[in-house]
């Protein structure tokens, strides 16, 4: 009676510790609203900078203009702070389709998707203090030079190549503590990855175990390493929960900002809408959606379609909204016959994950299961691809098809053991990392409270089919390896109904060598976009080589919709280092006018 006595107290004290911790740390992790928020008897004042969108390059933005600016700056944001998911890595995926998501579904696609409800994709982005930053999976990117300079070399960008960029991509990284990169011995698959960079070094291909923007388990998304620090400067505003309806040009004496609309809605969901004027610079940072939809709603774009829609046209620039492009992945799942470990649901519920990670920040919570990438940047013969390995077993079919619009027979044809809560394995995605197809964003009506749409018209391009065929068979070659053999590996090769005269057959699960038709006809019926819209106001089209729209003085645009060409990686610190190159710039004109602190 003694011993089980002492058991129920031993048990009963780790109960109230682990509640005890999440106390503490939800405490942490929820605690304030938006600090330094705009007073509604100061929402006539002019601001010398209004930026628009706190996603990564308006924070990053803000912060510098906040700490080296003699101006008063407003940040405008359409949400308000992320809670406490944003913040655990592995939890992310469960903050998409909620309140800091805008939830955006693609126009049905004539080229892919044929495997997703109504042929239409899930495009996540962030709404709140971080935007995306807070919504993503924290993947670092250092970028890759020769891809800059065919910005420069392609688009007549002569300032915009990798010795310009370099300094600002170096400035974007965060220092350690502040990343975390995955130890080569994480998991059985890390060692066989670090195992293959030896087998194959007389490949092109570039080997990198996953760095995180992650510090001590918790994301350390631009929020903490920009925002954070300046938000309670004596010159900043924020505006949460406000949206921007209209940007007004005024012609004289030339065309400039003169003031935006903003939108406000009470608690009973009426709306308030007041103007804030402009003094010196509006930076618009709303992303590769909303950017473009601002200006089209604004009567600044392609005339045309604005007098389609009824919208007065306050300048032409035509190519607004267009030039959307996105990677586009195929997963492939691949089990394993040994123990990884891997994520599954068993994983999940061991109590040792949770205390792991409350201890010390490690474990499957500490980050998103994205182990590693092999690239091939390519050469004249062949087109650059990506290969990721997420090291999951078991992927939860309710969650997976609520974020990725998956029917269900297409689900489980890619994922065949998504039942089974101990199922050892890994995910394989094969992408192109410079894809050729482009889409678009436009509007369905003037009203910015409406979603615009969006069609990033994924395998538009034949050539991004046979890129994407090149990764698969050099990822079919990495995980037959010798380097993967003591992984016991298996390629499910997915039994999709509709492509079923194509394969897969017996001998394809032998030899692992499918047609090009099976595997151009999986990547049409079940592949899925990256979530990296970029293009839609490019560098060179629709702003100048300082950011600046074209033929309006006082509008820069800051985020992943000025990138002319996709990035080969995760761009968000590509556009961090952006936003500071454009705060570079804006501080050199105060200085140069000696308004400068």
């Amino acid at each position: 009676m003694g011993l089980k006595f002492h058991k129920i107290l031993v048990l009963a004290g780790i109960v109230i510790g682990f509640l005890s911790v999440i106390v503490v740390l939800a405490g942490t992790l929820l605690k304030n609203s938006v600090p330094n928020v705009l007073a509604p008897e100061e929402r006539h004042f002019a601001f010398d900078y209004v930026i628009v969108g706190a996603g990564t390059g308006g924070s990053t933005l803000t912060s510098l203009l906040a700490r080296n600016s003699n101006g008063s700056v407003l940040l405008i944001e359409a949400g308000g702070q992320f809670g406490l998911l944003s913040r655990i890595p592995l939890l992310t995926t469960f903050q998409q389709k909620g309140i800091n998501d805008w939830s955006f579904l693609s126009v049905p696609q004539k080229h892919s998707s044929k495997g997703l409800i109504e042929q239409r994709q899930c495009l996540p982005r962030g709404k709140g203090l971080g935007g995306s930053a807070n919504l993503n999976y924290m993947l670092h990117f250092d970028g890759h030079g020769p891809h800059f300079d065919s910005w420069r070399d392609l688009h007549n960008l002569s300032d915009w190549g990798w010795a310009q960029m370099r300094s600002f991509m170096s400035a974007a990284k965060p220092k350690i503590p502040d990343m975390l990169e995955i130890p080569r011995r994480y998991s059985k698959l890390t060692e066989a990855l670090d195992e293959a960079q030896a087998q194959f070094a007389h490949k092109d291909w570039s080997f990198r175990r996953s760095l995180y923007n992650i510090r001590n388990g918790m994301r350390h998304s631009v929020v903490q390493q920009f925002l954070n620090p300046v938000i309670h400067h004596s010159n900043l505003r924020l505006l949460p929960d406000a949206l921007v309806k209209r940007i007004q040009l005024s012609p004289s004496p030339f065309l400039q900002a003169t003031s935006i609309l903003v939108g406000i809605k009470d608690e009973e969901n009426r709306e308030k809408e007041f103007s804030i004027e402009i003094r010196r610079e509006l930076i618009l940072c709303a992303g590769a959606y909303q950017t473009p939809q601002l200006l089209m709603a604004s009567g600044i774009g392609d005339v045309s379609a604005l007098n389609k829609l009824g919208i007065p046209v306050q300048h032409s620039l035509p190519l607004v909204g267009q030039n959307l492009h996105d990677h586009f992945n195929l997963p492939l799942f691949v089990s394993m016959g040994v123990t990884g470990p891997s994520l599954n649901q068993n994983t999940l519920l061991n109590p040792m994950t949770l205390i792991n990670y409350m201890s010390s920040g490690t474990g499957p919570l500490g980050n998103f299961g994205v182990l590693g990438n092999v690239a091939s940047y390519g050469g004249s013969e062949s087109p650059p691809y990506g290969i990721t390995f997420f090291g999951a077993g078991a992927i939860d079919e309710s969650a997976l098809m609520s974020i990725s619009n998956f029917k269900g027979p297409a689900f489980r044809a890619l994922f065949p053991r998504y039942y089974n809560a101990s199922q050892e394995g890994f995910v394989v995605i094969s992408s192109c990392l410079q894809p050729k197809s482009r889409g678009s964003v436009g509007l369905l009506n003037r009203h910015m409270r409406r979603n615009p749409l969006i069609d990033p018209n994924y395998l538009s391009s034949e050539e991004d089919v046979a890129c994407t065929i090149a990764a698969i068979r050099s990822a079919v070659e990495l995980v037959n390896s010798t380097a993967f053999a003591t992984l016991q590996p298996r390629i499910h090769w997915p039994r999709v109904q509709e492509c079923s005269n194509f394969g897969p057959f017996e001998r394809d699960f032998f030899d692992n060598r499918p047609s090009d038709h099976y595997l151009e006809c999986l990547m049409r019926h079940v592949g899925l976009g990256s979530h990296h819209p970029a293009g839609t106001c490019a560098l060179g089209s629709v702003v100048d080589s300082q950011l600046r729209l074209q033929g309006v003085s006082n509008v820069r645009v800051v985020d992943a919709s000025v990138l002319p060409r996709p990035i080969s990686g995760n761009p968000n610190s590509v556009v961090v280092a952006i936003a500071l190159r454009a705060a570079s710039w804006i501080l050199k004109s105060e200085l140069q006018a000696g308004d400068l602190k």
